[in-house]
């Protein structure tokens, strides 16, 4: 019973140092969580799409503009309103046609409309961040997304190219079309 009895002694002696390494473990444990979450969606991410937005929004709607005129702008969300009134991360694209003075989310417009729109989307992501890297490139490479449309939007459609290549400063693109195993080039001249 007496080996008991001081066993006991002894490792309560030892409580209070497992108790500090305890409480040291914790706050080191807190600091990781809080870390993780500044790093994860609702941190810098977040905070990065939401700067990102206002600029990119605004290369779109001015490809839009350059190439299919003031029919097509768009708004992108990066935030919604829940009912209780509190705003959450999100994200969504609102197309505004100004020919049908409507407003419909980006996943429902039509087929060629969705290649026009994607495609300006898709340049003016690529343009905000030629703008904010150290490296300038000089050339796109890029997969056949003409298919659906017809002549004539085709052709505002190669208008759009030409001009991201002109506000990048890009050399040139090459396309890559699916029908053929070859790639056409696309230069400003």
């Amino acid at each position: 019973m007496a080996t008991d009895h001081d066993r006991i002694e002894r490792e309560l002696t030892d409580l209070p140092a497992l108790e500090s390494q305890v409480q040291r473990l914790s706050a080191e444990i807190a600091q990781w969580k809080l870390l993780g979450k500044g790093l994860g969606n609702d941190g810098v991410i977040a905070l990065s799409i939401d700067d990102a937005g206002p600029a990119i929004t605004s290369i779109v709607n001015e490809l839009l503009l350059a190439c299919y005129g003031p029919r097509f702008t768009i708004a992108i969300e990066t935030q919604t309103t829940l009912t209780s009134g509190e705003l959450r991360e999100g994200f969504s694209i609102a197309v505004l046609d100004a020919d049908n003075d409507s407003v419909k989310e980006f996943g429902v417009i039509s087929g060629g409309q969705k290649v026009w729109i994607n495609e300006c989307l898709t340049r003016g992501i690529a343009l905000y961040r030629a703008q904010h890297v150290q490296q300038a490139f000089q050339t796109l490479f890029t997969d056949e997304a003409d298919g659906p449309l017809d002549p004539e939007r085709k052709r505002a459609f190669m208008k759009m190219k030409r001009e991201v290549l002109r506000v990048g400063g890009y050399e040139r693109e090459f396309l890559s079309r699916r029908r053929q195993t070859s790639w056409t080039r696309l230069t400003l001249s």
